[in-house]
């Protein structure tokens, strides 16, 4: 009898099926993994349950190492008490006019040794982007003098009835539903980590100035041309609303994690 894969393997393998057909990939117009920088601009200012976890951890004067940080918003909030915020993205647009103290470009654990020690390290929205999950964690505990605070959607981030439904109608294609946070919990068991879990809801934080930049988004991540704007339009258009000036994807809140652990020296 065969052995089951481990937590890795069976992570690796579920974001694995994620992968797009080359057949449908060749006809994208641009990238269609690529997020945009609108998404993660934030006025929100909002004490989530990962910045206090965060917090309870963080001394005045601190320096906190926000990786994969976008435009910061796991980390601005942490400032006071934190004096020093590091940020690390691979992606120069995120970190252009970054609020962070300091910015790293690059993928990370590769620029580990780059950023340095951090009092609270923190990650948001990150590792469902990371195949190789242990020592992506492994790099981060290693970089906390203090905690490490993580936060995750509970299903996969593309993992949307919106986009379900476009994938369907354009290219008839059933997209995967896993790996869950439940299963990047498993993986961190594995790897040594025993962490603790809070599950909360919030609404979108970013959002569009425009439903026609909701719509070129949407249409880039299923690889359809341009013109095919008013179609994709049509469908958006069920799942979509402006709240708050922005125009967001549906108001149901979305299934969060905050999973967090203690460093000892």
């Amino acid at each position: 009898m065969s052995q089951a894969p481990d937590a890795a393997t069976r992570w690796k393998d579920a974001l694995a099926s994620w992968a797009i057909p080359e057949s449908i990939l060749a006809q994208a117009h641009e990238d269609p993994w690529a997020l945009p920088v609108a998404l993660f601009e934030s006025k929100q200012a909002d004490i989530s349950p990962s910045h206090r976890r965060a917090l309870e951890s963080l001394e005045a004067g601190g320096t906190v190492l926000d990786v994969g940080a976008g435009r910061c918003a796991m980390s601005l909030p942490l400032r006071p008490p934190a004096q020093r915020i590091v940020a690390v993205d691979s992606s120069p647009a995120m970190l252009e006019n970054s609020p962070a103290d300091v910015t790293i470009l690059g993928h990370w654990p590769d620029v580990a040794a780059q950023a340095g020690r951090a009092s609270v390290v923190v990650c948001g929205h990150v590792l469902y982007n990371v195949a190789d999950l242990v020592p992506f964690v492994t790099a981060l505990h290693d970089a906390a003098d203090r905690r490490v605070v993580v936060e995750i959607t509970r299903s996969h981030p593309r993992n949307r009835l919106l986009e379900r439904e476009l994938w369907r109608h354009f290219w008839n294609l059933e997209r995967p539903e896993g790996p869950t946070s439940e299963d990047a919990v498993a993986v961190l068991r594995e790897s040594g980590i025993e962490p603790n879990v809070e599950l909360w809801e919030s609404v979108q934080r970013g959002g569009f100035q425009s439903l026609d930049e909701l719509v070129s988004w949407m249409r880039r991540t299923v690889c359809l041309d341009p013109a095919r704007d008013d179609e994709v339009r049509a469908i958006v258009l069920q799942h979509a609303a402006k709240r708050d000036g922005l125009w967001r994807l549906s108001p149901e809140p979305r299934a969060l994690m905050t999973v967090w652990w203690d460093v000892t020296r």
